[in-house]
């Protein structure tokens, strides 16, 4: 037997073409790399992104990420700043939940560390993709001021990184954003407009 709505509901109701259509968030792992060791260290963190802003294509993502930790300090309100001037898609990234409890407190207690790290020292979190079917430099992770279990990941599907987000990878500067070339880059996001250094 089919059921129709009365005729005052289905007014409330928008016709398929503007109907947003609800998409998975993303489960995987960050591998943090500190490299003030010679050897580095290394630190698991599994957590769940959801889109926020613009279209992060995160059916095409990796299982996982090598996370590495800015280069120099950036003061967050002008990658704020930046980020609303040439608006890329931005997610929100959080805590998983895990089933194990005392497994999940410790990836709640990491993540946490992460983000107090990242908020105290002014730095950013540079996540490459890793991979060649996005030509992109990867998610671009800053903290919020309000919440040690929230952060906000900037998403370059195509684009390299600005060039503020130098990061160490192997224990030395990323060579891709040491390079004056990358400032002939051009955001499709929000116009025509070179990046520059917030």
């Amino acid at each position: 037997m089919a059921y129709r709505l009365p005729t005052q509901l289905q007014s409330l109701i928008p016709p398929p073409a503007e109907q947003v259509q609800q998409r998975r968030p993303w489960q995987g792992t960050l591998t943090l790399t500190f490299m003030n060791t010679a050897q580095g260290v290394f630190q698991e963190v599994y957590v769940t992104a959801a889109e926020t802003d613009g279209e992060s294509r995160m059916d095409l993502w990796p299982r996982r990420f090598n996370v590495f930790m800015s280069a120099r300090r950036v003061q967050h309100n002008d990658v704020k700043a930046w980020v609303k001037r040439y608006t890329p898609p931005v997610c929100a990234l959080m805590p998983d939940n895990l089933s194990d409890p005392a497994a999940n407190a410790v990836n709640q207690a990491n993540f946490s560390n992460l983000c107090r790290m990242l908020l105290e020292n002014q730095m950013l979190a540079m996540a490459p993709w890793g991979m060649e079917n996005l030509p992109g430099a990867g998610i671009m992770i800053y903290p919020t001021s309000s919440s040690q279990s929230l952060l906000v990941g900037a998403v370059f599907l195509s684009l390299p990184f600005p060039e503020f987000a130098v990061y160490q990878q192997s224990g030395r500067p990323n060579p891709v954003m040491g390079q004056a070339s990358t400032s002939q880059h051009q955001y499709s996001y929000g116009g025509s407009s070179r990046y520059p250094a917030p």
